[in-house]
């Protein structure tokens, strides 16, 4: 087994022992990154030259050349097929932290439109902890910063999924809707998303007062930083709110015939 951490401090680990600190050198950590970033498909030999090398040279080429013939025999079993294109293939049950988060993230999503929450909510608490931390965290690279980008998008749609999954459960993990909730209202904060499921969080509990108040506050940052008012469906919140109605009403899971 091989699993490969991308976001966070990079690592390669190989039947247990890491071995990241044995490639070679800065470039050669990075080359693998990039071949297990992009791992579904071969990259052309040119596009690695460009990303790893982007002020060029004469020699770029050739360094590549070179670390690849020190990279191949220190990944076994994994390998790096091709010559033109390269492409890292990895054995079976193998496993890179970006894709069980880009993976886990779909489940997550795709349980909460069924309604599924006890689906949902280990999904997206795995979607969440992976997504929280920072893509390649000790390199500086363009193409690192699109995926730093990419990342922050996963995060938001995992701490939604994560709070509304919660929400749904209900119980004790509402506290942890909240939690989630108000990180998504950090994260994003001129986004609506977090401020409803705060919202609906609060009333939850039980705290209409708290969820009343969080909307003012939301109100009163979209008109100082847009000039605009919440969105209706946050305006409809608010109206049950004032009506004395609770936002989230106790849901069973969905249940699936075989």
């Amino acid at each position: 087994m091989v699993r490969i951490q991308l976001c966070g401090r990079f690592a390669v680990v190989l039947e247990g022992q890491p071995i990241e600190s044995r490639l070679p050198g800065r470039q050669g950590r990075l080359l693998v990154a990039y071949l297990a970033t992009y791992r579904s498909q071969p990259v052309e030999r040119t596009v690695l030259l460009d990303t790893l090398w982007p002020e060029g040279g004469a020699g770029a080429g050739g360094t590549l050349t070179v670390l690849l013939s020190k990279i191949r025999p220190l990944l076994a079993p994994a390998e790096i097929w091709g010559r033109r294109t390269l492409q890292l293939v990895l054995p079976a049950q193998s496993a890179v932290d970006l894709e069980i988060g880009t993976t886990s993230l779909h489940s997550a999503e795709s349980a909460v439109a069924l309604r599924d929450w006890r689906r949902a909510w280990p999904a997206a608490l795995a979607a969440h902890y992976i997504s929280r931390r920072r893509f390649l965290a000790e390199f500086e690279a363009a193409w690192i910063d699109q995926w730093r980008r990419q990342l922050d998008v996963i995060h938001e749609r995992a701490l939604a999924c994560y709070a509304e999954a919660c929400l749904g459960i209900g119980g004790t993990e509402l506290p942890a809707a909240e939690r989630a909730a108000r990180r998504l209202v950090a994260h994003a904060p001129l986004a609506e998303t977090g401020h409803q499921l705060l919202m609906r969080a609060l009333s939850a509990c039980g705290d209409a007062a708290a969820a009343l108040a969080a909307y003012d506050q939301l109100r009163q940052l979209l008109r100082d930083e847009l000039g605009v008012s919440p969105c209706p469906a946050t305006q409809a919140l608010h109206s049950r709110l004032l009506r004395g109605q609770q936002l989230d009403e106790p849901t069973r899971p969905a249940t699936h015939a075989r």
